[in-house]
């Protein structure tokens, strides 16, 4: 195996040099140590992949056909880089496109968009920069969805304006449904690899110019059904925010909408009543998701960076409150050290965690039919974390 794949990349870097292309060879990797309370069974001291940035390695090329106009090309594969794993079963999860870009005419791309699916564009709006306790947190993971089988355009920029549009297909014979293999990662206790995704969707609006960046996003992901099943895996979603950058210090705000009219206990649970919720409480069909914070360059090298988000859900879910600090100090251009702190407080019927679990209860609060894997907290109970790393890019 070890030889195709270099046999595979010396081709390609031949190839390059007979057409007067460009092949790069990129990567980054990010290992650390973290500490968490309020899980299930207790306290955690763990060795983590990726906190700040998820581990990878990838090729990325180009070819220049004449005109102003290049073919591209990225193959990219997210790593859990303490044990050797690759995530969610698929090599090249983090994607695989191909492409044509022209700065008069825009981009086009097809393929696995995986890790840039159009909601993910978001993150450079994040003050935590999408670390581990950062927007995707009180949304459980529903700022990182994923998405195969699709293209997408990108308008070249007017006056700092950018339109971006990404469509993905389901592969089957029904419109919004789609085929078993088609889901791209986990989704839930009932999909993930091996199992279908129904269409997904978007469009992506941008003001970027000066100091100011201004982004609103609408995206739809369906379950195998063509329905929006679960709020924070198979829903709507509508998303508005900014960053302001004024001398050493960058603001940001952000709000998210979800929706999943479709969702209910019975088709979650496979029945109306699901014992192991608090009373009154039922799959919720909405959420709203805040945030706001900051970001200072102590020095070129030393950066500060605070935030708070808030996200409430309907159905008697209730809320819940992340407050996060960070630090980083840049070794080099390619490596930095770094820290993050999280607290995060939840209301009596909430119990969203540090970690992102699925929804649902752990076996704490219900030993029959909670998920053992579960590291969401008891209902009502907070969590606190930290971690700290060394990452490094190439």
């Amino acid at each position: 195996m070890k030889r195709i794949i270099l046999g595979s990349v010396a081709m390609g870097f031949a190839v390059a040099a007979s057409a007067q292309s460009s092949v790069t060879l990129y990567g980054l990797v990010d290992n650390g140590v973290q500490f968490e309370t309020g899980l299930p069974k207790g306290h955690r001291w763990a060795a983590e992949s990726g906190n700040w940035a998820e581990s990878r390695f990838g090729l990325k090329g180009l070819e220049d056909i004449g005109g102003g106009t290049f073919v591209t090309f990225q193959l990219e594969s997210r790593l859990n880089t303490q044990n050797g794993t690759y995530a969610n079963g698929s090599f090249f999860e983090g994607q695989a496109t191909v492409g044509m870009s022209n700065p008069t005419y825009g981009s086009f791309r097809m393929g696995n968009f995986g890790a840039s699916e159009l909601l993910q564009y978001a993150g450079i709006l994040d003050p935590q920069q999408t670390q581990k306790y950062s927007f995707g947190t009180l949304v459980r993971g529903r700022m990182f969805p994923q998405a195969a089988n699709g293209f997408e355009y990108l308008s070249p920029s007017f006056g700092g304006f950018t339109v971006q549009g990404q469509y993905n297909l389901t592969n089957s014979t029904t419109w919004n449904a789609g085929n078993p293999g088609s889901a791209p990662s986990q989704l839930g206790t009932t999909a993930g690899l091996g199992s279908s995704q129904g269409r997904d969707d978007g469009i992506k609006l941008e003001y970027a110019a000066h100091n100011l960046d201004v982004q609103a996003i609408y995206d739809e992901i369906r379950d195998g059904n063509g329905k929006f099943s679960n709020v924070y895996l198979a829903s709507r979603s509508i998303f508005t925010g900014g960053s302001y950058v004024w001398g050493p210090v960058t603001v940001y705000v952000g709000y998210q909408h979800l929706s999943a009219p479709d969702a209910s206990n019975a088709g979650f649970y496979g029945t109306a009543n699901a014992s192991a919720l608090p009373a009154g409480v039922s799959l919720p069909t909405k959420v709203d998701h805040e945030w706001a914070g900051a970001r200072w360059a102590v020095t070129p090298a030393t950066f500060l960076t605070g935030a708070v988000y808030h996200a409430n859900a309907n159905n008697g879910n209730g809320n819940a409150t992340l407050y996060t600090l960070s630090g980083a100090y840049q070794l080099s251009k390619r490596t930095r050290v770094y820290t993050e702190l999280g607290y995060l407080h939840n209301s009596a019927t909430s119990n969203l965690g540090l970690n992102g679990g699925l929804y649902g209860a752990n076996t704490n609060d219900d030993p029959i039919n909670g998920n053992p894997a579960s590291t969401n907290p008891n209902y009502g109970h907070s969590q606190f974390g930290a971690f700290a790393g060394i990452a490094t890019q190439f």
